[in-house]
């Protein structure tokens, strides 16, 4: 993954610098983060696992509309939810990460 891959995956999950190095790096270190966004610094591994494992789970969410949309299923929308705690109250198990790839697709 590069800069540009990362920052792109940043903002499909409407994430800021601040919450992706909280949640995704579990570091806290939002200047790390920039600096991985400017190419400055390689992007830890773990960290690129993270990304790429929220991908998928919002490719799982993408397809499962589609596959809805193609058989008639249903009303063929996700709800939107303005914040974590609203989600939780539908999701309860889910968690910040959840609750921003499910946004992502809404």
């Amino acid at each position: 993954m590069n800069a540009y891959e990362l920052q792109a995956l940043r903002h499909i999950f409407a994430m800021t610098i601040d919450e992706c190095a909280t949640w995704i790096a579990q570091t806290g270190d939002s200047e790390s983060w920039r600096q991985w966004e400017n190419g400055k610094c390689a992007i830890p591994d773990r960290v690129v696992e993270q990304l790429l494992a929220m991908r998928q789970q919002r490719k799982k969410h993408l397809h499962a509309i589609i596959e809805k949309i193609n058989n008639r299923i249903g009303n063929n929308t996700m709800r939107f939810f303005p914040d974590l705690t609203a989600f939780q109250r539908v999701y309860p198990d889910g968690n910040f990460i959840d609750w921003k790839i499910y946004q992502s697709v809404a």
